[in-house]
């Protein structure tokens, strides 16, 4: 193929778009329909993903140690809390610090009570640890328990396991949803592109008549295919981050009394593009290519007379 062909079939593709106007705005309403579903969903499990990360972030380890524990002895535990597989992070709380935190929760006749009844402080020194990954939770709680100088252990593993399975049940529940509208899209997109490649069986038999190959053939509507795909994408984007950004202003006082913040779109806007152009291309091109195999297989005389 020379460069002015390649050229010309460029231009092809594009004349026909506007050409065929009212079925390119018929199958780029259809694509963005779906992709603004994909996209919704997509954005509304993102969000309980996050919340249920900083619901296992706040579900730390406390663990004790035991009064009489060495300052250097403190340190090396630190150590080797530090180097169990599945620890994310730990931080020391000191018994003071826990003590003071304590008096703060408490009315001021009652922080007086107890600082003037006794001058020594009745909690232990403390690592608050974080674990990484909650499917593991009870492999790392005996990995600590191993170690010296523990007194008592506090953790909560009823709710590390509970955490576990919403967080498996919306992974599953996410990743079936998104397939059936994807399932969908592709079946309801690629319906309509047979519409259009039939509605254009004589621009075909046309061109199969004075001679021109099947790839001659097919690459116009391969440009328009992808062209579609690209404009859908974009629109998809806008509506999507348009939907998202009203919901968050809608509920944004909701989400306030929570204590709990939606995420940014902007982060998530430049993937959600490519793949939203990458399926609006996959779908178009390769639905145009599918519809059109069986007119390429006929003559052109065969095809006027469809």
């Amino acid at each position: 193929m020379t460069g002015s062909s390649f050229r010309y079939l460029i231009k092809e593709g594009f004349r026909n778009v506007w050409s065929n106007r009212m079925m390119s705005i018929a199958s780029i309403c259809v694509l963005m329909s779906c992709l603004v579903m994909i996209g919704c969903a997509s954005m509304i499990f993102i969000n309980i993903e996050s919340l249920l990360g900083k619901m296992e972030e706040e579900n730390v380890v406390m663990v004790y140690i035991k009064d009489d524990t060495s300052d250097a002895d403190i340190s090396a535990m630190e150590k080797e809390l530090n180097d169990i597989p599945n620890v994310k992070e730990t931080q020391f709380v000191s018994k003071e610090e826990a003590w003071n935190e304590q008096l703060s929760t408490m009315d001021q006749a009652q922080a007086e009570f107890f600082t003037e009844i006794s001058s020594d402080i009745p909690l232990p020194d403390a690592y608050k640890v974080t674990v990484a990954d909650l499917n593991y939770f009870d492999d790392t709680i005996n990995e600590i328990k191993k170690l010296n100088n523990i007194d008592t252990i506090r953790e909560n593993k009823d709710l590390a396991q509970k955490l576990v399975s919403i967080r498996h049940g919306v992974e599953v529940i996410s990743i079936v949803i998104v397939a059936v509208l994807l399932a969908i899209s592709i079946f309801i997109i690629s319906n309509t592109i047979k519409l259009t490649v039939y509605s254009r069986r004589l621009e075909i038999s046309i061109m199969k008549s004075v001679g021109a190959t099947n790839n001659f053939v097919r690459f116009p509507f391969v440009v328009e295919g992808m062209l579609l795909g690209i404009i859908s994408g974009i629109i998809s984007l806008g509506l999507v981050w348009g939907v998202y950004e009203l919901a968050i202003t809608q509920f944004s006082s909701l989400l306030s009394s929570l204590g709990l913040d939606a995420l940014a779109f902007t982060d998530y806007a430049l993937p959600m593009l490519g793949i939203f152009i990458a399926i609006g291309i996959i779908t178009g091109v390769g639905g145009a290519l599918l519809s059109m195999g069986k007119y390429l297989n006929k003559e052109g005389s065969e095809i006027s007379a469809i």
